[in-house]
């Protein structure tokens, strides 16, 4: 079909040409006989000849006329397509510049050092705080390791009257990663940056995905145009949060696109060395692809 999509003028050309040849060959054979003996039969050819082609012509202009019109209309609505695509990933770009986290602190003292006032005692300066602002993709960062912090939160978790934190298997390890960020997303106020940052990406995918103007290989190659445009710590928190109910529709992208091809347990091995060496989140996100 790609072939005959790529190759049809050729194509119906040779058609054409054997067809006429054909119906030549049927009225007068295929050897050339001399003109005295189908003198009228070669005129009244002519003449259909001359017919054919005043009627050929004009339906030729208009098939040509038809044919520029319609890939006008294709390259137009591609362009429009691609502008929207660009004008989106434009957008990504200034959510993701317009995040400001405000995290507070507490300075490092140096405890040989006096203090600078003469009664001023260390635990004061010690519990005094200082604010820090967080913006663009450092952002990330700061959501990276305030999941982090929750997940070993709820991990080493332990019963009244255990000894220690309970011992899990990796899959239980997930599943907790899993409810850590999902309890991370829908508190401390990060759903207004999250979910608004997720949506947009989202419907970027789902724009190329769904236009009618772009063929496969350009779906594929606009989809990798995006996802060069993701830093390695946003496609960690995209696979979070497709783990989540807010952003499961998500999935059917990912898997289309390979937009997490490379994602691995190891990226969260800062949460849990346990993870580094399990092949779960990778055949996780290779499951994916079953499923649409």
């Amino acid at each position: 079909m790609r072939v005959l999509r790529t190759y049809w003028p050729i194509v119906t050309s040779l058609i054409v040409s054997i067809l006429v040849a054909t119906i030549y060959g049927n009225h007068f054979g295929w050897t050339i006989a001399p003109i005295d003996e189908n003198e009228k039969a070669y005129s009244a050819f002519g003449q259909f000849g001359d017919y054919f082609g005043g009627i050929l012509n004009p339906l030729l202009a208009f098939f040509n006329i038809a044919l520029i019109v319609y890939y006008q209309k294709v390259s137009i609505a591609k362009s429009a397509d691609k502008d929207v695509v660009f004008r989106m990933l434009e957008l990504q770009s200034k959510i993701v510049a317009g995040f400001e986290l405000r995290t507070k602190h507490k300075p490092q003292i140096d405890r040989t050092e006096k203090p600078e006032k003469e009664g001023e005692e260390e635990d004061e300066r010690t519990d005094q705080e200082y604010e820090e602002i967080n913006s663009g993709l450092r952002s990330f960062w700061i959501f990276d390791k305030e999941i982090k912090t929750r997940y070993q939160r709820m991990r080493d978790c332990a019963k009244p009257g255990d000894d220690g934190p309970p011992e899990r298997t990796p899959e239980q390890r997930l599943e907790l990663l899993r409810r850590a960020y999902d309890r991370y997303y829908h508190g401390n106020f990060r759903k207004q940056y999250l979910g608004h940052y997720f949506r947009n990406l989202y419907l970027i995918f789902k724009t190329i995905d769904e236009s009618e103007a772009f063929s496969k290989k350009e779906k594929l190659q606009y989809a990798k145009i995006v996802r060069a445009q993701m830093s390695h710590i946003e496609m960690k928190l995209l696979y979070l949060n497709c783990q989540i109910s807010d952003g499961s529709s998500f999935k059917k992208y990912v898997a289309r696109y390979k937009i997490l091809e490379w994602t691995s347990g190891a990226d969260f091995s800062n949460y849990d060395r346990a993870l580094k060496h399990s092949d779960l989140i990778k055949a996780d996100i290779a499951s994916w692809k079953s499923d649409f």
